[in-house]
């Protein structure tokens, strides 16, 4: 019996075997090097909601997504961590795609896990490789039941519009792409990200994929503002590639696609914020001269010597956490064509750094 019924949404019975049989060995290899410290390992993404990506390969099926694990430690300074390097990089050879562990958790942590997109989604949808079956639901706050506040879809939003960002970078050749699918999953992940947002902001978004189309349909129907972005053909399209990515051959790898794209980003991320805010801005300029505080919980007093710390690491003296910066800049950097390709390209490069260290 496997760990999960699938893996994949219609993957062939060869590759979910091969997928549990690879997941049962990582278990027991984390298990081997970490002893008693170790108290689960738990596999979130794509995997384990039961929704990965398959590609052919060599005319046969293959994963495409990263094998993405939570390791849940007793303690973190015990993690024996150029070992688990070592399990990734064998098991990443094998498979053909990324293989990451986490930062070790701590039960103690999870308790006070913040209510994120990322461990909203985790809890709903997650394989235990290793350890008890149920402890993620025994120990997370009972609070990430609760639908997702509003900041989590301008977060997606900051997050896939800087993977785009990048992707543009890639295509002015102003850097080189890290992989050769680069600019194509960044330009997807986006334009799903764009449904997923209006999702949350509305209240009517859930962790499978399969059933989002439908929703963003039914919220389409119901919200006239929704509605006009005509976002639904791109987000079926998104999804499609979201399962199976080389059956998506609309052509999205030019600099024309991606800026329309990021026009689109634009204007979702200026309806989400104005339904989140209460407040209406009709261009991105004037959503950057907005003072306003974007995520209080990381603004509070408490939180000032830490973002103070942090800020001057990015060279900048400030008691608001460096993201409230990149909220500010981001439109302007993906939406307003740049006069001078130097300053823009010296621009980004700044924000995808600070944003990097923020993530």
């Amino acid at each position: 019996m496997h760990l999960r019924d699938r893996y994949t949404p219609d993957g062939a019975p060869a590759l979910e075997d091969l997928l549990d049989a690879t997941l049962r060995q990582i278990g027991a290899e984390v298990a081997a090097v970490e002893g008693d410290n170790l108290c689960a390992l738990v596999l979130g993404g794509g995997y384990g909601r039961g929704e990965g990506a398959v590609v052919q390969r060599d005319g046969c099926e293959a994963p495409y997504n990263d094998l993405d694990f939570t390791l849940v430690v007793r303690r973190r300074r015990a993690v024996q961590h150029q070992a688990l390097l070592a399990i990734c990089a064998r098991h990443a050879a094998q498979l053909g795609i990324h293989v990451d562990f986490s930062r070790p958790l701590t039960p103690a942590r999870i308790r006070h896990w913040p209510r994120w997109l990322m461990w909203y989604d985790l809890l709903n949808e997650h394989v235990v490789v290793q350890g008890p079956a149920t402890i993620l639901r025994d120990l997370a706050p009972r609070a990430l039941a609760e639908p997702l506040p509003a900041i989590e879809a301008t977060r997606l939003l900051l997050n896939r519009g800087a993977g785009l960002l990048w992707a543009l970078r890639v295509l002015r050749a102003v850097e080189p792409a890290p992989d050769p699918d680069f600019i194509r999953r960044n330009y997807w992940k986006c334009a799903l990200a764009l449904g997923d947002a209006l999702l949350i902001v509305h209240h009517c978004f859930a962790t499978p994929y399969r059933g989002r189309d439908l929703r963003l349909h039914d919220l389409a129907a119901r919200v006239p503002a929704v509605a006009a972005f005509n976002l639904e053909p791109l987000y079926h399209a998104a999804l499609q590639f979201k399962f199976r990515p080389d059956t998506v051959t609309a052509e999205v790898a030019s600099d024309t696609a991606v800026a329309s794209l990021a026009q689109q980003w634009c204007a979702v991320f200026l309806h989400v914020e104005s339904v989140r805010a209460g407040r209406v801005w009709h261009s991105a300029a004037a959503y950057a001269a907005w003072r306003g505080i974007r995520e209080p919980d990381e603004n509070r007093l408490h939180c000032w010597p830490r973002n103070l710390l942090r800020n001057a690491q990015n060279g900048s003296c400030s008691v608001r956490h460096a993201r409230e910066n990149l909220y500010r800049q981001l439109p302007g950097l993906l939406c307003d064509p740049p006069a001078e390709r130097t300053a823009w390209a010296h621009a980004s490069q700044r924000f995808l750094a600070i944003w990097q260290r923020c993530n």
